[in-house]
């Protein structure tokens, strides 16, 4: 009798919530942000805190690439249509308002799958549940389409729950629960605050706010992300991992 070993998920974080996914022998890419594009865009006071670590023209092997919503830093404009010339059999799922600036930037529509209400089957063992954003809060466009989403990625053995940017919703953290208990949370924690709104930066949860939804829908280990990419909107480490020791919390923390 041969026993089955379970295969698990390998997650690198690429920066900002950008992350890197294997399973098997598949590659899924989550909010990619591999250039310079929200400074060269939109401010010159947003550079990088970190390099990429690498282009977006080295990135041959995607399978997928899931978006969260259409900010530059989650739907870059500079990385993905560089991940679709080089990885020519990719294909992308994001919401509605995505959809839309993919088929701008010349991704053909066969490729593109909207993330709308129900689970998409990424390839065999492997299925995505869409779960609502509030950014800051959950809203729809005309056709009843999420304008910002996150997702659950499901295999037979692991749940990882990628939040994109959202703050603390009820209704979200329903939608969650309803996937049954995490493994693994991947959670924003570049807090909204009088400052930064008034700098015109849409925060999301805060460091105890996010360890609070990862008690509540169970995880068993905290990704914290969108915290190193900008000074302006970035959180200490040192802040993250002294919450985590005073709040006595049952996961475990990759930092």
């Amino acid at each position: 009798m041969f026993l089955e070993v379970p295969i698990k998920f390998i997650i690198q974080r690429i920066g900002q919530s950008g992350l890197r996914i294997e399973y098997s022998d598949k590659v899924i890419y989550v909010d990619p942000y591999l250039s310079d594009s929200v400074k060269i865009l939109d401010a010159d006071d947003l550079e990088r805190l970190l390099p990429a670590p690498f282009f977006a023209d080295e990135v041959s092997d995607a399978d997928w690439v899931l978006i969260t919503h259409d900010h530059i830093d989650h739907c870059d404009p500079m990385t993905i249509p560089a991940i679709a010339k080089n990885s020519l059999h990719a294909k992308f799922l994001g919401p509605a308002p995505v959809i839309k600036k993919l088929v701008e930037w010349g991704v053909s529509r066969e490729r593109l799958y909207l993330a709308n209400k129900l689970n998409c089957i990424l390839f065999d063992g492997v299925d995505v549940t869409v779960i609502p954003a509030a950014h800051p809060m959950v809203e729809y466009d005309d056709n009843d389409n999420l304008l910002c989403v996150g997702y659950v990625l499901k295999t037979r053995y692991e749940k990882v729950y990628i939040a994109g940017d959202t703050v603390v919703n009820q209704s979200v953290l329903e939608k969650i629960k309803e996937s049954g208990s995490i493994d693994i949370a991947v959670l924003p924690v570049n807090e909204s605050n009088f400052f930064r709104e008034r700098r015109g930066i849409i925060g999301n949860m805060s460091v105890r706010e996010a360890f609070g939804v990862a008690e509540e829908i169970g995880a068993k280990k905290v990704i914290p992300v969108h915290w190193d990419m900008f000074a302006v909107n970035s959180v200490s480490p040192g802040e993250i991992r002294l919450i985590y020791e005073q709040m006595n919390l049952s996961f475990d923390l990759d930092l």
